[in-house]
């Protein structure tokens, strides 16, 4: 196994995304490797710069100014008390964002939670674990909750 030194580690906020979290600082832990940590939100396709929102305590923003804000703190609240070495925020349509971050970083490694979607809810969503499996330049793991495996063992009742 080559010497993994950097572990990158995009997050959605979900609670998957955070087990894969946690994971990833085993493995950091056990390399000695630094963990980044990614969030990639997507700007609104309806709306442009011209949209402005306004609240009390903020100055005028432009829409996409407080979605990135917005986005900022939540993934500042999301790793509280996680250790990690660099948080990182970044806009775009999420697979390709992380495989390029993950190339122009030389990431080691990339490990992300899964949804473990099938059926139409793949085809209609997709998967960007599945994604970025194809495009990233390093080694993927993706971590799927033990709950989301048991459930979708062959031959499980799982009552629907």
């Amino acid at each position: 196994m080559s010497n993994i030194q950097r572990i990158l580690v995009p997050v959605d906020f979900s609670e998957t995304s955070k087990r894969a979290l946690d994971y990833a600082y085993l493995f950091a832990n056990r390399f000695d490797a630094k963990l980044d940590v990614l969030h990639v939100w997507r700007p609104s396709e309806y709306a442009g710069d011209e949209m402005v929102v306004m609240t009390r305590s903020e100055p005028e923003l432009t829409l996409s100014t407080y979605l990135r804000n917005h986005a900022d703190q939540q993934l500042s609240a999301f790793l509280e008390g996680v250790p990690h070495s660099q948080q990182m925020l970044e806009s775009g349509e999420p697979a390709l964002v992380i495989a390029k971050v993950a190339a122009e970083g030389k990431y080691d490694l990339v490990i992300m939670g899964t949804h473990g979607r099938t059926g139409l809810s793949h085809m209609m969503v997709g998967s960007v674990a599945e994604k970025v499996v194809r495009l990233a330049p390093c080694p993927v793991l993706t971590y799927r909750t033990p709950a989301e495996k048991e459930a979708r063992r062959p031959g499980r009742d799982t009552g629907k």
